[in-house]
């Protein structure tokens, strides 16, 4: 009798065990994700069409920085000018040689003219006395001289013209390179290439650039957007025309509102906000680019919080 209440225990025991498996594994089996109604992601301010390094073509020493930083510009306004007393002596030149040239054009012009009112004479003569020598009332010798006078100047009018054909030539020459030294003295002088704000300088007064050298930072007038980056778990979740606040980092104060715009079309490694050397973590993010409502209320260059409604 002892025996079976012993064995009844046991039985009851393992029943009961057996019961919360089943329950824990009923609790798992009915665990769901919660939804997801936002997104929130670090962006940088940057203008809509991306801020672009202002560069000398040409080599030169700084002479006058005509913009200062944050200032507003107009196309095409004069914003630096590198030292050019070398190409404007060049000029300067070319032009001397230039006014050379036309002149000895001007004196060929004139010989050509006189040999051609020289050689409507002959041409007149060396008839007259073909005819004499013809009528028997003249010499053959005369007549052989009035043509002999006639052709001399006809060689002298082609000779005369090949003269002007490459004074004329030369001029071209002389006005090709002033063009060009003018175009070279023109690129002494840096130009904004749109309207838009001058960001900041990477030169001095007086300092000595090389070709190519990035002179600063140049915004393009329009919008500002908040580019940041969204983990591949949630990138498909991200569409263009969703609504996002514009917070300051860190905190719930909202500095403007915004619109997703543009959503890459793939995924790429994280490169924006990867700060620290130790960040092994291989995750992928997708780039969204946030057009900003109030640009008067954010920075160019600034970082702030994405919080974006799904």
């Amino acid at each position: 009798m002892r025996k079976s209440a012993i064995f009844l225990v046991v039985l009851l025991v393992l029943a009961a065990c057996g019961g919360k498996s089943e329950e824990t594994k009923k609790k798992k089996t009915d665990y769901k994700l919660s939804k997801i109604n936002q997104l929130v992601g670090i962006a940088r301010i940057e203008p809509e069409s991306k801020i672009c390094p202002i560069g000398s073509e040409i080599p030169g020493r700084v002479v006058s920085i005509l913009v200062s930083e944050g200032e507003a510009v107009k196309k095409g306004q004069l914003i630096m000018l590198l030292d050019e007393s070398s190409e404007q002596a060049q000029v300067q030149q070319s032009t001397s040689k230039m006014t050379t040239r036309q002149q000895r054009v001007k004196s060929l012009e004139a010989k050509i003219a006189a040999i051609g009112i020289k050689l409507n004479a002959a041409d007149v003569e060396r008839k007259r006395d073909r005819a004499l020598a013809n009528a028997k009332a003249g010499t053959e010798k005369a007549a052989t001289d009035s043509e002999t006078t006639y052709k001399n100047l006809e060689a002298d009018l082609i000779i005369a013209k090949a003269d002007l054909a490459e004074a004329v030539a030369g001029v071209n020459e002389i006005n090709a390179e002033s063009n060009y030294l003018s175009q070279l003295k023109n690129k002494k002088r840096v130009y904004a290439p749109e309207d838009g704000m001058m960001l900041n300088w990477d030169v001095k007064l007086g300092q000595a650039i090389a070709a190519g050298t990035k002179l600063g930072d140049f915004a393009p007038a329009g919008n500002l957007m908040a580019i940041t980056e969204i983990d591949e778990l949630y990138a498909l979740k991200v569409k263009n025309g969703q609504k996002v606040s514009i917070n300051l980092q860190g905190t719930t104060d909202k500095l403007s509102s915004g619109t997703v715009i543009y959503c890459a079309p793939y995924l790429s490694k994280k490169s924006i906000f990867s700060d620290r050397a130790d960040n092994l973590e291989d995750r992928r993010v997708r780039e969204v680019h946030v057009r900003v409502d109030n640009p008067n209320a954010v920075l160019i260059g600034s970082r702030v919080e994405c919080i974006i409604s799904l």
